[in-house]
């Protein structure tokens, strides 16, 4: 969707504010129902009156109201509006068009839109003022209904019970909306409903010419008699080329026969059949469709014809295929991540893997930068790729290598030893100095935990200083794991002595520059004073008991600090965190008895794999009602992170760094995030940039429209005091 989601789909003409899927399959779906219920016969007035209705589904508190002119008095009167009561028709009635007659006065007057966002204040409502009073209208659009001539006959609105301007898809809703009431209006002009689906689609030929998508009428033999312009645009073919045939034209090859055994089935049996399609344009271009199928039957339930309406999917494809690669592939090297190396080895388990680190790395990135850093992860991804082998890059300087047919130690030591030899023959370029590099391995071998396991033997080649170790069971696991032993000595005693801090990291308004939320950052002060970053004791940390500890004390610390506070604050919870009922049984206590639920801010990391939903949201309900709020965090690392939001209900969203540290120099990842922040405004959640590092960045990230800066060009973690 997005991206899903973001592409200008075929609805929009050329220049006009880009839809999203979603948005546009609202509008597809009111232009299908609305023609087949004109298609059926039901009367211009059902029709006019389920239009507003599924108008006012597009606009939450709003009511939908058609007028006309009546040309004999001059005057306006209503034509129909469902959910106005009467005594609305009744003050409505009579509206003479004017700069003072309200914004249906003027939209017919002016003959173009207008746009009120204050009924009480605009100029454009002095004439009838009170009516806003009387019946709560607080913002008002309206849209000039045109005949053949172009001349305004009346007006589509939609008027709403809260002050508010309309975003891009509403303007198109309106501008559809009031095409659609032209056409009803043509309709019930006629003194006789005809009587075959024929002559009906005869009466609607405007309707198909001009419809946005493409539009396919075949007769009972099912051999086209109609094709509108959207067809013609799609497929490449002039009506008079498909007239007489059958769609059979089109087929792609690429459906067997029991695929459109089902479709007839379907539109036989039901009516009606939509799905995704592939078919052929007339230069033989293989392409993807959404397909609409209806049969429309005679008054004795003959079908007489089959209506096909539908769009062009491939810029949606394409889209789809674009977010597919973010979600699965490396930006700098182009090599699969550990996303896809997860659902790689699900699909099929190796008999052993390697995991390839550069060493001193970090400090290749400190001394010449970011970008000379990537060119180097580049150059290394290029030459294991070389070897034909399936490689993936999990993280900032790790490789995987997975084998599936050589699956004994002599056989890997020998395919080792040649990568390492050419690694180390290589000549790498960074910033136009020739540097030699040193590359540590872990190698696991016939285990079903091979990645945990490869990863304790890269840490013991590391320890060792020695090129690759392979994972021993027993001696080799204690060897790796007797720093982490000590790491949960010093964390255990951290706890008892109260040196487990916090920071708080200030996020500002993009519009005002104010501070006004805060994200809790844990610290662990060492026995000399020294402050340890989370990086090197919370993956420990997690892996034994003391994990929830660290949370408690974290949440005690940030709600009393902030108990004498104004702003809102965050504190990040784990999925560990949310599953443990003596940990959210805490957090309950903790935020009622310091009375901080309102401005408390649970931020759940996008990444980690959330495989029970229901405890997440019952969580999430829980304190939600309560008063609590809730972010997404790192959102942009994965695929499904649209969908985790819809479920998940969160009010804020946090733009991953990966996205941030790159949107001036990156076009692609500014659309990401243009994407993001558009889908958040959509469902009314605000957007938090993290990384925000410099006023480029800031700049940009600003005109972008995203909500909240946090970064050090806004603000460094630091310690606050339990007052403003």
């Amino acid at each position: 969707m997005d991206n899903e989601i973001g592409s200008c789909l075929s609805l929009e003409k050329e220049g006009e504010v880009t839809l999203t899927p979603l948005e546009y399959g609202h509008i597809f779906d009111i232009q299908h129902e609305i023609l087949e219920l004109m298609a059926t016969g039901d009367n211009g007035k059902v029709a006019l009156e389920r239009l507003c209705q599924m108008a006012e589904a597009m606009l939450p508190n709003s009511v939908a109201s058609v007028m006309w002119l009546n040309i004999s008095t001059g005057l306006m009167e209503v034509l129909v509006a469902p959910s106005v009561p009467q005594a609305g028709h009744d003050a409505l009635n009579g509206l003479k068009p004017g700069p003072g007659g309200g914004s249906c006065g003027n939209a017919l007057f002016h003959n173009e839109a207008q746009y009120v966002k204050d009924t009480k204040t605009d100029k454009r409502w002095v004439d009838i003022r009170q009516i806003a009073y009387d019946f709560n209208l607080c913002s008002c659009w309206s849209m000039p209904i045109r005949d053949e001539t172009n001349q305004a006959i009346g007006t589509f609105a939609l008027s709403s019970f809260e002050q508010r301007s309309p975003s891009g898809f509403h303007k198109r809703l309106l501008e559809v909306c009031a095409y659609i009431v032209n056409i009803i209006l043509k309709r019930v002009e006629y003194e006789t409903l005809l009587r075959k689906k024929q002559e009906e689609l005869n009466i609607f030929g405007t309707v198909f010419e001009h419809a946005l998508n493409g539009i396919i009428v075949t007769d009972s033999n099912n051999k086209i008699i109609q094709v509108n312009n959207g067809f013609t645009s799609i497929f490449g073919y002039g009506a008079a080329e498909v007239l007489g045939r059958t769609p059979n034209m089109f087929s792609s090859g690429r459906h067997d026969q029991s695929f459109y055994e089902q479709m007839w089935h379907s539109i036989t049996q039901d009516r009606h059949w939509s799905g995704e399609i592939w078919n052929k344009r007339a230069n033989g271009e293989i392409f993807p469709e959404w397909m609409s199928i209806s049969a429309i039957a005679d008054y004795n339930n003959i079908i007489q014809n089959y209506l096909a309406i539908f769009t062009d999917l491939s810029e949606l494809r394409q889209s789809q295929e674009s977010a597919l690669r973010y979600a699965y592939y490396d930006q700098s090297t182009g090599l699969p991540n550990r996303q896809k190396l997860k659902i790689d080895m699900n699909e099929r388990y190796p008999g052993a893997c390697a995991i390839f680190n550069i060493a001193r790395f970090r400090e290749i990135n400190d001394l010449f930068g970011v970008e000379a850093a990537d060119h180097l992860l580049e150059q290394v991804a290029g030459i294991l790729m070389g070897f034909d082998l399936q490689v993936y890059r999990i993280g900032g300087d790790e490789f995987v290598v997975l084998f599936y047919d050589e699956v004994t130690r002599e056989s890997l030591t020998k395919r080792i030893d040649q990568l390492l030899e050419l690694l180390r023959a290589s000549v790498f370029t960074i910033a136009d100095e020739a540097v030699a590099i040193r590359m540590n391995v872990g190698i696991a071998i016939g285990s079903n935990k091979l990645l945990t396991h490869a990863d304790i033997a890269l840490h013991l080649a590391k320890d060792q200083k020695i090129s690759y170790a392979f994972y021993e069971e027993n001696a080799n696991v204690e060897q790796v794991y007797r720093t982490n032993i000590a790491m949960t000595t010093a964390i255990h005693k951290a706890l008892s002595e109260d040196r487990i801090i916090c920071h708080y990291q200030p996020i500002v308004d993009f519009v005002t520059g104010e501070i006004v939320k805060y994200e809790t950052l844990v610290r662990m002060v060492g026995e000399n004073g020294e402050i340890i970053p989370p990086v090197q004791f919370l993956p420990v940390a997690k892996k034994t008991k003391l994990y929830p500890h660290i949370t408690h004390a974290v949440l005690r610390q940030a709600c009393h600090c902030f108990a004498g506070r104004s702003e809102e604050f965050s504190v990040n919870l784990s999925i560990d965190d949310i599953e443990d009922a003596e940990t959210v049984k805490y957090i309950i206590e903790t935020i009622l008895a310091t009375k901080t639920a309102s401005r408390i801010v649970f931020e759940i990391l996008e990444s980690e794999g959330i495989e029970n939903y229901e405890s997440v949201v019952r969580f999430i309900t829980e304190v939600k009602a309560l008063g609590a709020k809730i972010a997404i965090d790192d959102f942009g690392t994965g695929y499904s992170n649209f969908e985790h939001v819809l479920k998940l209900d969160v009010d804020y969203i946090k733009i991953d760094g990966s996205l941030i540290r790159r949107v001036v120099e990156d076009s692609r990842h500014r659309i990401i995030v243009e994407t993001i922040v558009d889908f958040a405004r959509k469902i009314g959640a605000g957007t938090i940039a993290e990384f925000v590092s410099d006023e480029a960045i800031f700049l940009s990230l600003k005109s972008i429209g995203v909500d909240f800066s946090q970064g050090y060009f806004t603000g460094k973690p630091q310690a606050l005091s339990a007052s403003n």
